[in-house]
């Protein structure tokens, strides 16, 4: 199984444990995330890819590989990937981009090899 695909799957896995102990927290919480990306005045893939920003200026390559799958099916082009990936650059200085030049340009390659 690619990387990106296990780190999917172990989030999933955690995730259903946590709902074991606490059911109500998690529902929540699923109810609040998937709200927050819903459709509305902002497009749905512009919310993925300002997700994307943040979790490659913090490094947290289990939240990229969701947001970059999410960007993908949503249609978005690698140049908007790659542009979104500049931005938090510019925000996160140069732990942002070498997150973005390492983690996040082989989390989409494997993405998009699917």
């Amino acid at each position: 199984m690619k990387q990106a695909e296990e780190r999917l799957e172990s989030y999933r896995t955690g995730i259903e444990q946590l709902t074991e102990s606490l059911p109500e927290a998690i529902k929540q919480y699923n109810r609040f995330t998937a709200e927050c990306f819903e459709e509305g005045d902002i497009q749905k893939s512009t919310k993925h890819l300002m997700a994307l920003a943040i979790s490659t200026k913090d490094g947290d390559k289990e939240s990229m590989t969701y947001h970059m799958d999410q960007c993908v099916e949503l249609g978005c082009s690698d140049k908007e990937i790659y542009e979104t990936m500049l931005v938090s650059a510019a925000y996160g200085g140069g732990s942002a981009m070498s997150q973005g030049v390492t983690k996040g340009l082989e989390i989409l390659k494997e993405i998009r090899q699917r």
